[in-house]
């Protein structure tokens, strides 16, 4: 028994990372773990950590499930609401069944090896999506997907050409090849900055890899700082290399593409910036850019009514079938930040951001502590959360997206065992 309420977290864990890549419907594997999961959870140790006054960083995922709750009473939509506070509902359970199941690094590292591990097989179901005829089952791309309870997403009337490159696109466990590069880019720190060298090297080839087959703008331009902060961070001591690499990258969008070699390179440099601020610019498109500029209009619209306490939990999802389905099939606002000023309100907006720093702050100066590990994971989990900023436009929420919960749950577990008198758990 001891041995299973130990080992039950990095089921949870894998369940929650492969999430509706094993399921049917609206039913995951996740959904039976986490049941199976609170019949050890620790809800003694949870009251007294609670009730001996925790820091503001760890009592935070509590307080915004507490204040998108007291929402609903002025919601225009109660289902919206609730289908919402479910999403976050498990997030938060995410974060707290990893807060006070991972008590040190020897755990920690399990934790590593079993995400590591899911990460790897998704990798190579996606290489054999991208080259051969396999289609992982649960996918929108799969014929097999609707023996799982979900819809087959490839019109028979579109063309052979059409077809054939939705076929190539890699989705993986993550069913939206967006969610799927998300997913890549918040594992990429992780292998950069390994000690291990395979893992450095392929593994980051890999990721690379497979994120470039997604076509992904807004996430290719995320990971591109997250490289260059990497490398200039941990292997440029030199300003002589530094101005060389930043003029060489200057070189790359001056010099005719003809007479470029990175020409490939630097337009889609290019298209990642356009997709991502080209939103903000007061222009429509009839591209998907313009899909976004439309939804974040409709957003906006509805905020200046509700201002301070936002619209409501769900309700940037309601405000979008209010003012009709942006091209016909849109409804999900593809701006998590927007997302949540629309839903919660500038108030709300600002706490929500100013935690999300002081995270990472705190990991950053992690560096004081002596072992190696604890670093590695606090620099990883730091710039992957930096790098999010970006990629989070890519998807259509990301309160949905259980990796997003686990990143944070394991910034959370860093920061207590690092300075465990902080965050003690008896």
């Amino acid at each position: 028994m001891l041995k299973f309420k130990e080992n039950i977290v990095y089921v949870f864990l894998a369940s929650a990372f492969i999430g509706l890549g094993i399921s049917f419907g609206k039913i995951y594997a996740f959904h039976l773990v986490f049941f199976v999961s609170l019949l050890v959870f620790p809800f003694k140790k949870v009251k007294y950590f609670f009730l001996n006054k925790p820091a503001f960083i760890t009592v935070f995922p509590a307080l915004m499930f507490l204040f998108y709750l007291l929402s609903m009473f002025w919601s225009p939509n109660l289902f919206y609401s609730i289908q919402y506070l479910g999403y976050l509902f498990f997030g938060v359970a995410i974060i707290y069944i990893t807060f006070f199941s991972v008590n040190n690094i020897k755990q920690l590292k399990n934790v590593l090896i079993v995400l590591g591990s899911v990460l790897l097989v998704e990798v190579l179901i996606c290489l054999l999506e991208m080259y051969s005829s396999f289609r992982y089952p649960i996918s929108p791309y799969s014929k097999l997907v609707t023996y799982f309870g979900h819809g087959y997403k490839i019109d028979q009337n579109l063309s052979s050409s059409v077809k054939s490159l939705l076929l190539s696109v890699p989705t993986g466990f993550h069913w939206n090849p967006n969610n799927l590069a998300t997913l890549l880019s918040l594992a990429l720190p992780f292998t950069l900055l390994s000690t291990n060298k395979w893992i450095k090297y392929l593994g980051s080839l890999l990721l690379l890899f497979v994120l470039g087959a997604t076509n992904s703008r807004g996430v290719m331009l995320s990971v591109l700082i997250m490289i260059l902060f990497i490398f200039l961070k941990e292997f440029i001591v030199s300003k002589k290399v530094f101005l060389a690499i930043m003029s060489l990258c200057l070189i790359l969008f001056i010099v005719p593409n003809k007479l470029n070699p990175f020409s490939s390179v630097s337009n889609r440099i290019s298209d990642s910036i356009d997709a991502v601020f080209g939103m903000f610019e007061n222009k429509q498109t009839s591209n998907s850019l313009g899909a976004r500029q439309e939804l974040m209009k409709n957003a906006l619209d509805e905020l200046d009514d509700n201002l301070w306490l936002g619209a409501g939990a769900g309700s940037s999802k309601f405000i979008q079938e209010k003012n009709g389905k942006v091209a016909n099939k849109l409804t999900s606002l593809h701006n998590f930040w927007l997302e949540i000023l629309v839903d919660a309100g500038i108030v709300f907006f600002l706490i929500f951001i100013g935690w999300y720093f002081l995270i990472v702050n705190k990991l950053f100066k992690i560096h004081q502590t002596n072992d190696p590990f604890l670093i590695y994971v606090s620099k990883a989990s730091a710039i992957a959360l930096l790098g999010l900023i970006i990629s989070a436009v890519s998807c259509s929420s990301i309160i949905y997206f259980f990796p997003f919960w686990i990143l944070l749950s394991i910034a959370l577990v860093v920061l207590k065992i690092s300075v465990n008198k902080n965050y003690a758990i008896s």
